[in-house]
């Protein structure tokens, strides 16, 4: 396929309509499957359809990247993802008119096809941390995760597409970029696209928080509900198919502190506190009586002891601690 030039710089949002990117695979169409006048012909018309138009261009450029990369690997691919094809009698399709829309469609439908076929697995990777631990993960695409106490995740990196898919906890990515191949997470029911960004999630059993730390994300929900573009220094919490937007704030730094081995707390009850706490410990936490739930503390706590923060417990808030033999923790309340 003839190359076409490119805009060595482009907003890292441009993006094409779904007419625009139509109307460009039809030519793409011609200009492979045509005959050598149909080529030429699909030819000046996709130069005239891009124009000076950098989004274009980089469409263009990307389509020519993909043909590039796929293009040694043609005959493996059709092997491995054979078509089937159904025939129909040549009476059903006698007028020429007929048979022209009948070749039509059936290209249509195999360029569609080819586009789900050609876009195998290269590599997966299984990531998780264990209780009170953090993993540092390189990915095989260069883009760096770190998991979170009892977190695992799974990376699956294709040809033309990035997923890593949250099964528990909380991970935070430094998306390595890739303006033909986006990557994007899975948690839950929610996805969120990156757009240039390091950013951290979080799966809970109700909902998924994710807070971006540079760039910007684009989060969606249940499948029909628009998405919300995330910011830098803002957070999103996905309820089912609510997202809520926040502004930095105390919300933001607890989903952000961890990274540092911080537990970030303001005003929050002891029960929430100890819910917390308690991913980071394999022995039971228990609360003696309900008084102490209620409890609200402020501060910041290091997560790399757990226990020291439990020992601790007593300067900020009125309850009493107590360690067993087995290392069972019981708060009780002491007003």
């Amino acid at each position: 396929m003839d190359k076409m030039s490119s805009p060595d710089h482009l907003p890292p949002d441009a993006a094409l309509s779904q007419l625009e990117m139509d109307e460009a695979d039809e030519l793409f169409v011609s200009l492979t499957f045509g005959s050598g006048e149909e080529k030429q012909q699909a030819r000046v018309e996709l130069n005239h359809w891009a124009g000076t138009d950098g989004r274009r261009l980089a469409y263009i450029a990307m389509q020519e990247q993909v043909d590039q990369l796929i293009d040694p690997h043609v005959a493996t691919l059709r092997d491995r993802y054979p078509r089937h094809v159904t025939r129909v009698p040549a009476h059903t399709f006698a007028k020429p008119w007929a048979r022209r829309m009948y070749a039509a469609t059936a290209l249509t439908l195999a360029m569609v096809g080819a586009v789900v076929a050609i876009n195998p697995v290269l590599s997966t990777q299984e990531i998780h941390a264990g209780i009170g631990d953090q993993a540092r993960v390189e990915l095989s695409d260069g883009s760096r995760v770190v998991l979170n106490t009892a977190s695992s995740a799974v990376f699956e990196n294709r040809v033309r597409s990035r997923a890593l898919t949250l099964l528990d906890g909380e991970l935070l990515v430094s998306v390595a970029g890739s303006r033909y191949r986006p990557f994007q997470v899975f948690a839950g029911a929610a996805s969120i696209r990156d757009i240039g960004t390091v950013f951290t999630v979080r799966r809970d059993a109700e909902k998924v928080a994710v807070a971006v730390i540079e760039g910007k994300v684009e989060v969606s929900a249940a499948a029909g509900t628009a998405p919300a573009l995330i910011d830098a220094r803002q957070a999103a919490i996905v309820y089912g198919k609510t997202i809520s937007r926040v502004q930095g704030g105390d919300l933001y730094e607890s989903l952000v502190s961890w990274k540092d081995r911080r537990l970030e707390f303001t005003a929050t009850p002891l029960k929430t506190l100890v819910e917390e706490v308690q991913r980071y410990r394999k022995q039971r936490i228990v609360f003696a009586d309900r008084r102490a739930e209620a409890v609200r503390v402020t501060g910041g706590f290091s997560s790399a002891d757990p226990d020291l923060l439990l020992r601790t417990l007593p300067a900020v808030a009125p309850v009493k601690v107590q360690f067993a033999r087995n290392g069972e923790v019981f708060i009780t309340s002491t007003d």
